[in-house]
């Protein structure tokens, strides 16, 4: 968007429509093609004036021949001397007054040379104002200067004056344009004392900015749930895979641009702190065991001393062997600093 608008900006638009008269014509071989070069005129008023044109049109076909069927393919058809043509193309004046024109489309109208229309050549411009619009009593002046592009050696900017009525329908936006402003115009482009003028039909800013607001509702999108989609062509599941691919690159680039070395470092702070902790989990571990460890020796030294204790009594026993009443005899429990009686009746 930005390169077409350089373009248009930098070679701008200068087209101009009429009918003319071709006096004569000239056949030219290039570029596996014919290039016509001659003179025409148009009438543009009801007494004798015209308007005499150098025109250029280039045939991406082999020459005319008037005995060929083939010529109805010419996009552009071949210019004939005495006949009238409807043409449009590019265009620059010239010193002597003269319009030079790159003719792109043209249509043979059949009538005689007496009979040729009256026409005022039509333009479009594309150009940049180079000063403020002025009023006097003819109306409305706005200049602006153009730079058409014909060929390498036909490059040169030009000067034409807008012209409007006092109270036609485009003074508020001619009051309104500044210096510099990009403007596009539609006209009937005629000359006086050898100046360029064109009496606004149009008249529009260009601005350089792109509106990418798009809030248009398509009609057939509330029925895509009301029939069964189509297959796609190859073509269509070529544009759906470019799509996709492009996404995909979209949706990577943007999650290692998102990464922070802050959450790097904040990772690894956790990854140390969880070590420490751990850490400190088997020391705590190897504490409990060695408590443990102490506890157990303690209960062996009780047994050890409840065996001597019950190696005693044993001995006390055998004494009073015979004797009628009751026997109490302590047994260890093991793994604890208690002793349980034994009565025997």
């Amino acid at each position: 968007m930005f390169a077409l608008l350089f373009n248009l900006i930098t070679k701008m638009i200068t087209n101009i429509t009429t009918i003319i008269y071709i006096f004569s014509v000239s056949n030219e071989s290039i570029n596996n093609g014919t290039l016509q070069k001659g003179t025409a005129i148009s009438r543009i008023d009801d007494d004798e004036g015209f308007q005499i044109y150098k025109y250029s049109n280039f045939l991406t076909s082999p020459p005319y021949d008037s005995n060929s069927d083939e010529n109805d393919n010419y996009e552009i058809t071949p210019l004939k001397e005495e006949n009238i043509y409807l043409i449009s193309g590019k265009f620059t004046p010239t010193q002597d007054n003269s319009i030079n024109v790159t003719i792109t489309t043209n249509v043979h109208i059949p009538l005689d040379k007496e009979n040729i229309p009256i026409m005022k050549p039509t333009v479009n411009l594309l150009g940049k104002t180079t000063g403020y619009a002025q009023l006097s009593e003819t109306g409305y002046t706005l200049p602006i200067q153009v730079k058409p592009y014909l060929s390498k050696d036909q490059y040169i900017p030009f000067m034409v004056n807008l012209t409007h009525l006092p109270n036609g329908r485009f003074k508020n936006a001619l009051t309104m344009a500044k210096k510099n402003s990009t403007i596009h115009t539609t006209g009937v482009f005629f000359l006086a004392e050898s100046q360029l003028y064109c009496e606004i039909l149009e008249f529009q800013f260009v601005s350089g900015k792109i509106d990418t607001d798009n809030t248009i509702s398509v009609p057939w999108k509330s029925k895509a749930d009301s029939y069964t989609e189509s297959p796609k062509s190859s073509l269509e599941k070529r544009i759906a895979l470019v799509r996709q691919n492009l996404t995909t690159q979209e949706s990577l680039s943007t999650s290692s641009s998102t990464q922070n070395p802050k959450n790097k470092h904040k990772t690894s702070t956790t990854k140390i702190l969880d070590i420490s902790k751990s850490l400190l989990s088997q020391d705590q571990h190897i504490e409990i065991n060695d408590s443990d460890q102490e506890k157990a020796e303690n209960e062996e030294e009780t047994i050890d001393n409840n065996e001597d204790n019950i190696g005693n009594e044993s001995d006390d026993f055998k004494n009073d062997k015979g004797k009628k009443g009751t026997l109490t005899k302590v047994l260890p429990v093991r793994g604890r600093g208690k002793r349980k009686k034994l009565v025997n009746k």
